[in-house]
């Protein structure tokens, strides 16, 4: 049930960035289906190496200008400066081995959204690591400087 608020207004934000996105921009072009899944591909391939690399500032790139990430604790980091705050602090509590791996992705209006698996280590009080997983759902936008996270929400696996 404590996920369920958090996932609950995601959803609703993705569904309104959704409902947004599906308005044409006359001045932007629609992506293909294929265009869009490679897009999340990308994606995720990037979030992956800038994790691996601890590079909170590129982390933080990847995300639109007011870009949202719906933390696995529940908070809600919104915006370039926060999330690369975020990133470093996470780095820096030793999280590691992060790897995403889409499972299907979607066009909608100027961009699209995907729901991906995923896997990372983070550390327990022991000095040991134990692994999480879940799905990610993702919304992104492709913006004139390329396509950007417009909001992610992860869901992790409850704990035994």
């Amino acid at each position: 049930m404590k996920r369920t608020l958090p996932l609950l207004f995601a959803a609703l934000l993705a569904t309104g960035t959704l409902a947004r996105a599906a308005i044409p921009d006359a001045n932007a072009s629609q992506p293909s289906l294929q265009e869009a899944q490679a897009a999340a591909a990308r994606l995720g391939q990037l979030y992956d190496s800038n994790y691996a690399a601890k590079n909170a500032d590129a982390m933080a790139q990847l995300y639109a200008e007011d870009g949202l990430l719906v933390s696995p604790a529940g908070k809600i980091i919104k915006g370039r400066a926060a999330l690369k705050q975020y990133y470093e602090q996470r780095f820096g509590s030793g999280a590691r081995q992060h790897h995403i791996h889409v499972v299907d992705a979607r066009a909608q209006g100027d961009g699209g959204f995907s729901i991906a698996e995923f896997s990372v280590e983070v550390p327990k009080g022991d000095g040991t690591f134990r692994q999480e997983g879940g799905h990610i759902v993702a919304v992104y936008v492709k913006e004139s400087d390329g396509w950007h996270f417009r909001v992610v929400e992860p869901s992790t696996v409850a704990k035994d």
